[in-house]
């Protein structure tokens, strides 16, 4: 989390509006879920991965750590695609193992769609991740009020967002008191400690919140603001650039992907 933060804010596409970033983001994402398409999901994969290393300057070593991470849920979600489990052979199966009474098979049809979903979920998190490592969570916040998103919901996010930081600083610093003290020695300690730690979190975040709604109504604020302001533009440079990048997606959808 601290990492992301971190490329965020050094990201030279920090100054940008965030609407600019969240339009160039979104709407190929959106094309991505709409046309379903495998080459144009890598397509779009490619751009958008291409954009967040060079334009970004994001280490190629992070985003491919990033990457892992979904993909592994990914492929664990597309397993379960994959594999047909029946109790008669199907023909036409390039693979085919019998195991009892059940049979495993993996079809055509099975590979097709897990490879869509492959393609189209590893697109789609590309082009969060171009928002993510080039836009603060003030900047987004700022750009959903522009927007018109209600402040209640503006500051539910940032709060969400803040609670987020203490959940993992209180829960490395009691795991790593209980390491000390041999907390996790076994097998039924770590269980142990973790009850603890998930116990001691709640009520650390209750006393957080409690603490914060005081310093709220001891100034006489009218609700947690969560959004500050600043002096960003428009650039035409960047919506023409965006046009640009989503009518060389529409083109290759109709041309090369819908051929393919």
């Amino acid at each position: 989390m601290r990492m992301l933060e971190y490329f965020a804010y050094q990201s030279p596409l920090r100054n940008k509006h965030p609407i600019e970033k969240m339009g160039f983001a979104l709407i190929p994402l959106i094309l991505n879920i709409v046309f379903q398409n495998v080459l144009t999901s890598i397509f779009i994969f490619c751009i958008m991965t291409v954009i967040t290393l060079i334009i970004g300057k994001v280490p190629i070593r992070l985003y491919l750590k990033l990457l892992l991470i979904p993909v592994v849920f990914l492929i664990s979600s597309i397993l379960v695609i994959l594999l047909n489990f029946s109790t008669n052979p199907i023909e036409g199966a390039i693979f085919q193992s019998i195991i009892g009474p059940v049979t495993i098979s993996i079809s055509i049809t099975s590979v097709e769609k897990a490879l869509m979903l492959f393609v189209v979920a590893l697109s789609s998190i590309s082009c969060l991740y171009f928002l993510i490592l080039s836009t603060t969570i003030q900047d987004f916040l700022y750009g959903l009020r522009c927007c018109k998103v209600p402040t209640t919901l503006l500051d539910l996010i940032a709060l969400m967002y803040r609670f987020i930081y203490i959940f993992l600083d209180s829960s490395r610093t009691i795991y790593l008191a209980q390491i000390a003290r041999l907390g996790h020695s076994s097998l039924l300690n770590s269980i142990k400690s973790i009850g603890l730690i998930i116990s001691a979190l709640f009520i650390k975040v209750f006393q957080e919140m409690k603490d914060l709604n005081n310093a709220i109504n001891a100034r006489s604020v009218d609700g947690y603001s969560a959004v500050i302001s600043r002096e960003l533009h428009f650039s035409t440079s960047s919506w023409i650039f965006t046009l640009l990048v989503n009518l060389f997606i529409i083109v290759f959808y109709f041309t090369v992907g819908r051929v393919g």
